[in-house]
């Protein structure tokens, strides 16, 4: 079987998108902001107040743009800085706990890989940031 980069990267675009848009839902309307902030505070996450609706949000909102390809290397940019901070305050915290830290460490390595390898295809816009029409072809084929 022959490479398939850019669909290897449409997949873990597509599937960092569906988990971090489900975090957010679930922070957002499920457990409730004050429960998430009051969790963030205790993981040692800086500035709760601040740093957990703007996570949720980030999420609710940033995930499913992920998913469609529509700005994803930055919103990948984004979310991995986000990320990191939240895995950071979280192992570094007073009782750090590996089963809280592994889910946005794998999230942190797949908006990394969008970050640098870019959105793949397909999605609804290209590596340069152009919004790909129907009848773009995949990136990288000859016509023939």
């Amino acid at each position: 079987m022959r490479p398939q980069p850019q669909l290897a990267l449409a997949l873990v675009r597509v599937a960092v998108g569906a988990v971090f848009a489900w975090h957010g839902f679930h922070k957002i309307f499920e457990l409730g902001l004050g429960n998430v902030t009051a969790a963030y505070g205790m993981a040692g996450v800086p500035l709760p107040l601040l740093f957990a609706p703007l996570m949720a949000v980030l999420e609710l909102v940033g995930g499913p743009l992920l998913v469609l390809g529509l700005g994803a290397r930055g919103l990948a940019g984004v979310l991995a800085v986000m990320t990191a901070g939240v895995a950071l305050a979280q192992l570094i915290s007073s009782r750090p706990e590996f089963s809280a830290v592994e889910v946005p460490l794998l999230l942190l390595a797949g908006s990394l890989a969008v970050l640098l390898g870019g959105p793949g295809f397909p999605a609804l816009q290209d590596r340069s940031g152009a919004v790909l029409a129907p009848t773009s072809r995949v990136p990288g084929r000859r016509r023939g």
